[in-house]
C-alpha cells in the first residue's frame, strides 16, 4: 500500500483552469463524495469564499455547478458537480482512493492519494500531463501489525497481549499486577518493566500519528 500527498501552490492554481475560483472562494474543503456519474463527482463541500462571493458565484466556474445549499456560514455546506478531467480521473482511476477531506482553490490544492504502487504511478502520470503538481511526497503504508513488531520487542507483545486479554487494562481491572505476573510466571517487577516500556513506546507512536 502506498500513499501520496499532492499539492499545488496558489500561483499554480492562478494560471490553471482552477483560477476562476481564486476569485471566488479561498478554500472549497472536499468532506465527501455524494456520487459519481460519466461527466463528474458529485461532491459535499464546506467553502471559505472571498469577500462578497457566495455559493451562486461558483456557477461561473466551468466544471462547477452547484446542486444545492445546505445551510450558510462556518457550518453550511455546498453540493455541486465538479466535472474537471483532474477529478474525474481521481475518482475514476482503479487501484486508488481519495482520501477526503482535501481542498482546492485561491489557497492551492492538497489532496492524499491511496493505493496499490501501481495505481499510484499511473494516477501520478496523468495528473502531471493534466495540471502538474507543485509538490509529491511519497508515505509508504505499513500494516499496523509491522509497526508494532518494530516498536515493541516479543516478549513485550506477549505480556501486552496477555495482560488486554486477561482483563489487566479494563476498568476496573480484572486482574492485578501480582496476579497476572503469577500467571505469566514472571516475577512482578520483569512484567511491569515490560508494560511500562511497551505503554511508553506506543503512547509516542500514537502521539506521532496525531501531528
Amino acid at each position: 500500500m502506498r500513499e501520496i500527498h499532492l499539492r499545488w501552490t496558489a500561483e499554480t492554481v492562478a494560471n490553471s483552469e482552477y483560477a476562476p475560483i481564486a476569485k471566488i472562494a479561498h478554500r472549497l474543503e472536499v468532506v465527501g463524495h455524494l456520487d459519481i456519474g460519466e461527466d463528474g463527482i458529485r461532491q459535499l463541500i464546506h467553502a471559505t469564499f472571498c469577500d462578497g462571493c457566495g455559493p451562486d458565484d461558483l456557477n461561473e466556474v466551468p466544471f462547477l455547478k452547484v446542486e444545492s445549499v445546505l445551510g450558510l456560514g462556518d457550518g453550511g455546506h455546498i453540493v455541486v458537480w465538479n466535472s474537471h478531467p483532474l477529478s474525474i480521473a481521481a475518482i475514476k482511476f482503479a487501484n486508488i482512493h481519495i482520501l477526503p477531506p482535501y481542498t482546492y482553490g485561491g489557497e492551492g490544492i492538497s489532496i492524499k492519494v491511496r493505493g496499490v504502487p501501481s495505481g499510484i504511478s499511473k494516477f501520478l502520470k496523468i495528473a502531471r500531463k493534466l495540471l502538474p503538481p507543485d509538490v509529491v511526497k511519497v508515505v509508504e503504508m505499513e500494516s499496523n501489525k509491522s509497526i508494532i513488531e518494530t516498536l515493541l520487542t516479543e516478549r513485550q507483545i506477549e505480556c501486552m497481549k496477555l495482560a488486554v486479554a486477561s482483563g489487566y487494562y479494563e476498568h476496573p481491572k480484572k486482574i492485578n499486577l501480582r496476579e497476572l505476573a503469577e500467571l505469566m510466571d514472571t516475577p512482578r517487577s520483569t512484567l511491569q518493566e515490560h508494560l511500562s516500556r511497551a505503554e511508553i513506546a506506543l503512547m509516542h507512536w500514537g502521539s506521532d500519528q496525531t501531528e
